[in-house]
């Protein structure tokens, strides 16, 4: 395809050619930020300078910098990202045309436990999303690891740069997002594990009220947030790895990538030998979060949004059956379950519920369901009794790899999303044999909210509990978690209980 052949927009900094796609159009690599170099890195976004002409939006920007996700070669069996500082603050638009529709737009903010990911990754392509539901898809690069999390004294918001990335390509959405073909004013973000946990982040930010009007949050969680205490704790802890301490700001914006990246998977190592879920976090610092998330939400002080969100069946299988790390046995299972009143009676009560039984496997159920069932339990309750529309559902759906080892674990949900079990990555993590069927049910839920405000089944509610399984045969039963919420320890008994019957 020649050039004048290529398809143009227009947005509020110059114009961008990108692609012709069989059945839509893609503009890649389109920057929404400056490069975060010299006196940038850690600091908030700042909005890039116009250009004149037309800018290439033909191929992707790089990937923001970070250490080697296993992760994702384990599932997906994808090469490494080519990463830079310079050039990596882009988003990706896919659309059906470039014209006055005004279609509902999907901003997806992607996962990686805050240290790994990038929009332009292949399993994110949102080519068939966009045309199958004629929608408006954009997929955005933010910061990761310590360049996007790490919190410094003297930097505003530098502990939430990522965030803050999150919310400039929010703000570039509004502004740019007609010349498109989408509609500034029906934005839904929707996200998986750390871009769920980014959403309600964004739920309660103040500063990102009226960027979107919907959310999708996909195994994430309303409660992952350090305090601005822990987050200094981190950072000295982190920075004593590169010789220096957090006021010296200036020889950190000189440190090269690669020495910050070396340390960082230290840091990494540090955090996951203490137990710790992530090494970086979003920070409750007032600059952007005055409180966790939950917290705003149970108060009314949550953006009042529609919001499908859930989890996977067997979430935590991804941890001890895909990545590497060391046997589990019961000594662990039992550690895993001492802040609950009598372990072995919890230990029986998930054996009795689970298919697979050894230790590893309980150890799976039970981690599942403390990071991401209950969490995502209390935040559908809290956004209900604040008044606001909520749909609930547990991807059930286990892949057949492995000698169906995986279940239905986390991250399982992505390629049925955007609708890509054709290809050879989502075949490796989901097989050959996954239901289109499934991916079709899980689109019509996500376009309907999308497009109208309300999913397509029934809402949750605080007794009910009304809850969609998406699995071959999808239902809507009543309560999917009670008997496993009995065996939950009590303080998230309780919090679930308090928030249903506040």
């Amino acid at each position: 395809m020649t050039a004048s052949a290529s398809p143009l927009a227009e947005t509020g900094l110059g114009r961008v050619r990108g692609v012709a796609l069989e059945d839509g159009l893609v503009f890649r690599g389109i920057p929404y930020a400056r490069d975060p170099l010299g006196d940038l890195r850690f600091a908030p976004p700042v909005e890039p300078e116009p250009w004149s002409g037309v800018r290439p939006a033909e191929e992707f920007g790089p990937a923001v910098p970070q250490t080697v996700d296993l992760g994702r070669r384990e599932m997906f069996g994808l090469p490494d990202y080519t990463t830079s500082e310079a050039g990596s603050l882009t988003l990706n638009v896919w659309t059906p045309a470039v014209d006055d529709a005004r279609r509902p737009v999907l901003v997806w903010i992607h996962g990686g436990a805050f240290s790994w990911g990038s929009g332009s990754d292949p399993v994110y392509d949102g080519h068939r999303l966009s045309a199958r539901r004629d929608v408006v898809v954009v997929t955005v690069n933010y910061r990761l690891g310590a360049l996007g999390f790490l919190s410094l004294p003297g930097v505003p918001g530098s502990g939430n740069a990522g965030l803050l990335d999150q919310l400039a390509a929010l703000h570039w959405v509004r502004r740019n997002i007609a010349g498109f073909g989408g509609d500034p004013g029906n934005v839904t973000v929707f996200g998986q594990s750390a871009g769920a946990v980014s959403i309600a982040a964004h739920l309660a930010a103040p500063r990102s009220r009226g960027l979107f009007h919907r959310a999708i949050m996909q195994s994430g969680s309303g409660e992952m947030v350090l305090s601005a205490e822990e987050a200094s704790q981190r950072a000295a802890e982190f920075t004593a790895l590169l010789g220096t301490a957090p006021e010296d700001l200036e020889r950190l914006r000189a440190v090269p990538v690669e020495d910050l990246l070396a340390a960082q998977e230290r840091f990494d190592a540090i955090m996951e030998e203490r137990g710790e879920l992530a090494a970086f976090l979003p920070i409750a610092d007032e600059a952007l979060l005055s409180e966790s998330p939950l917290d705003a939400v149970s108060a009314g002080r949550g953006a009042p949004v529609p919001l499908i969100l859930g989890s996977t069946r067997d979430e935590a299988r991804l941890f001890t059956e895909l990545l590497p790390g060391a046997g589990l046995g019961e000594d662990d299972l039992l550690a895993l379950l001492s802040d609950h009143p009598n372990p072995a009676a919890a230990r029986s009560g998930y054996a009795a519920l689970e298919e697979r039984t050894a230790p590893r496997d309980l150890f799976a159920a039970v981690l599942g369901d403390s990071l991401f069932a209950a969490p995502t339990e209390r935040l559908a309750i809290a956004h209900t009794r604040a008044g606001h529309p909520t749909w609930r559902y547990e991807f059930r759906y286990r892949s057949s790899v492995r000698d169906g080892v995986l279940g239905a674990c986390h991250s399982l949900d992505i390629p049925f999303v955007f609708d890509l079990l054709d290809t050879d990555a989502s075949r490796r993590f989901a097989g050959s044999d996954a239901p289109a069927a499934l991916a079709d049910r899980i689109g019509d839920g996500w376009a309907a909210l999308a497009r109208t405000g309300a999913a397509d089944w029934p809402p949750f509610d605080p007794e009910t509990r009304r809850t969609l399984l998406l699995d071959e045969r999808s239902v809507l039963v009543d309560d999917a978690y009670g008997a496993r919420r009995a065996l939950w320890p009590e303080r998230e008994q309780l919090a679930s209980d308090r928030s249903s019957t506040a």
